[in-house]
């Protein structure tokens, strides 16, 4: 079946160059409550790029055209598209979480998509993104599984304290380091998990890892204080069985915020697979074996049988002379004796939410997320549950404070609302402000 997975424009998943702004609740914006949660990212700069790396079988990207927008230029797997103007139809008034730009019937894999900003003229300089919504094959028996884990089940290094009263952050509280060197460490099972936290002017980069390789860097550095959680990193490209996830700080004085993460078990059963097949591979040829020898075992007896002298056998009769007329000839009477030619008998072989043992309450508040429709514009609230009622077909309370990043739908002919981007490796740390691949 098809989701949808909605990419919260503040997310580390998008890599951004040093040229953006950050339009989050901005003074200088007096539109900026009609982007989805109150949030964009923009430029004026000519050649600006914003790039993802994601798996799914198609893309929508929304935002903004206004007055002075320019045209921006979208390239899906290197293959550019033509430019686009940012401008609304003459005599429109400018339009919001809007569709810019969309791609379907990409292969299910790794796929990336660059956009990038074209000066057209004075005061027609800008292009924005509000949010990005990918349209991913899952497996529906999966996906209704979905596992949520609190922060305060990751295992931490020393240098780590519990934050409470957060805004916006489920249970409004979340582990954070500023210390670099500083990991946060997950054991889960399943092929994909996704990690919400922390984005803004007092975050960094980190570095994330899996099963002890490395996936890259991450950049959670935003212009604007005060984001809600965002999803920090996101994959579905892990194999079914036991991983280990590693989060590590990378810049001193800069913050690791982990506020919870999703993960969905792969199939039951699936992760001894190999155990379970080996198991019926010899328990059948241990039946065989044993009857084998049974019947092995009751042909020999049969041979013995047949061969062995009866114990109610005739003697031979000697010679007699009868006074009976048709008595005058001897007569000798002898056993039975098996044709020692006759085959032996033979053998014929017949051919929802399960939450964490030790999960606390989770909330459906949600900020961009799933939804089972196709994707319209919808105003962001908090962070997203990502399962739970909109992406993954089942609802799991969560605490008043919560405010979510996704929302989810079954894809139809129209564009989606995405929930969940999955990151095959990310490429190396930009040296500007971003890195990591989704």
């Amino acid at each position: 079946m098809l989701r949808n997975f909605t990419l919260d424009d503040a997310s580390p998943l998008i890599r951004y160059d040093a040229t953006w702004d950050d339009g989050f609740n901005s003074s200088f914006d007096d539109q900026f409550a009609k982007y989805q949660g109150q949030s964009f990212q923009c430029t004026n700069i000519d050649g600006a790029t914003a790039n993802l790396t994601f798996r799914g079988t198609a893309i929508y990207v929304y935002g903004a055209k206004r007055s002075n927008h320019g045209y921006y230029r979208v390239a899906i797997n290197g293959e550019e598209n033509p430019a686009v103007s940012g401008r609304p139809p003459s005599g429109q008034p400018n339009q919001f979480q809007t569709l810019l730009f969309s791609k379907e019937g990409l292969p299910d894999g790794e796929n990336t998509m660059e956009l990038t900003n074209i000066r057209e003229g004075d005061g027609l300089d800008y292009v924005d993104i509000d949010y990005i919504v990918i349209t991913r094959e899952v497996d529906e028996s999966n996906d209704s599984r979905r596992t949520l884990v609190s922060h305060d089940q990751f295992t931490y290094t020393s240098l780590w304290t519990t934050q409470l009263n957060l805004q916006g952050y489920r249970n409004s509280s979340a582990h954070t380091t500023n210390t670099p060197g500083e990991k946060a460490t997950l054991q889960f099972s399943g092929p994909e998990i996704l990690v919400y936290g922390g984005v803004g002017r007092a975050f960094g980069t980190f570095q994330v890892e899996i099963d002890g390789q490395d996936w890259g860097v991450l950049n959670a550095t935003r212009a604007a204080a005060g984001h809600p959680p965002v999803t920090l990193f996101a994959t579905s490209s892990l194999g079914n069985g036991d991983h280990t996830l590693s989060l590590t700080n990378l810049e001193g004085g800069k913050s690791l915020t982990i506020g919870y993460a999703e993960y969905t078990p792969g199939k039951s059963g699936s992760g001894s697979n190999g155990g379970l097949i080996g198991g019926v591979v010899g328990g059948v040829l241990g039946a065989l074996v044993v009857l084998i020898i049974l019947g092995w075992y009751f042909i020999r007896r049969r041979r013995r049988a047949r061969h062995a002298p009866s114990e109610d056998q005739l003697p031979p009769m000697s010679s007699v002379t009868s006074t009976h007329p048709h008595w005058d000839n001897e007569v000798q009477i002898t056993p039975y004796m098996e044709n020692s030619g006759q085959p032996p008998v033979g053998y014929t072989e017949g051919g929802t939410i399960y939450p964490s043992t030790h999960t606390p309450s989770i909330s459906t508040a949600t900020r961009k997320g799933e939804v089972l429709a196709t994707p319209l514009p919808v105003l962001r609230s908090g962070e997203s549950s990502y399962a739970l009622s909109s992406q993954f077909g089942a609802s799991v309370p969560m605490s008043p404070g919560d405010r979510t990043s996704i929302h989810e739908t079954d894809a139809g002919t129209l564009p989606p609302m995405y929930d969940q981007v999955f990151l095959t490796r990310p490429p190396p740390l930009q040296p500007t402000t971003s890195s990591a691949s989704t």
